[in-house]
């Protein structure tokens, strides 16, 4: 089994997300030095999840699996990373659907690390006024504890009848290391 026989196309995903980046204002070369840390993959039900971190197991290493949000996440470091043109991606991201919302099965979101501020780069990525290109600055994770973030988020042109939505969040810190501190933290408290 293979990492596309379990979450798809992800070539298509990311040429989607990249192209909407792309016509949404940002560089070319600018996004080329960005590194993608995680791909996620997101699932409508619960028993889709363990099925697909049954699945996951296969081709990579559980790094955790923790409760957020009031449902599970497990991150999953692949034992041979994606490869998209020049990136390479370390890891997947899976949750668990959340209580009281309608969830889709599918690639849902990348994650990029930068080294700006977020405001400043918020500033220079300001939404395009084309409604056809548009997309929204999401900031409700600014505030978080650990690994606050920013998040580029449009609407999902591949699919048609419906609105979804695919996103890119943008964060200070690779999630690897964000686990390896999360864990860190358990260890700590369990110690006391």
């Amino acid at each position: 089994m293979d990492i596309k026989e379990i979450v798809g196309d992800y070539n298509s995903f990311l040429d989607t997300i990249f192209e909407l980046l792309i016509k949404g204002g940002f560089k070319e070369n600018e996004l080329k030095e960005l590194p993608i840390d995680h791909i996620c993959y997101r699932v409508s039900t619960n028993e889709f999840y363990n099925e697909k971190k049954e699945q996951l197991n296969q081709i990579g290493e559980l790094l955790v699996e923790t409760e957020i949000g009031g449902r599970m996440i497990s991150t999953f470091k692949l034992n041979k990373p994606i490869q998209y043109k020049d990136k390479s991606i370390p890891l997947i991201e899976l949750p668990a659907p959340k209580k009281n919302r309608i969830n889709y099965d599918g690639l849902e979101h990348i994650e990029m690390v930068i080294n700006e501020p977020f405001q400043s780069f918020v500033d220079n990525h300001p939404s395009p006024t084309d409604e056809n290109l548009k997309f929204n600055w999401v900031l409700h994770a600014l505030n978080k504890d650990i690994n606050p973030d920013v998040e580029c988020e449009f609407i999902d042109p591949r699919i048609k009848n419906e609105i979804r939505t695919i996103s890119v969040k943008f964060h200070h810190q690779p999630l690897e290391e964000v686990v390896k501190y999360e864990i860190q933290l358990l260890k700590n408290k369990e110690n006391k």
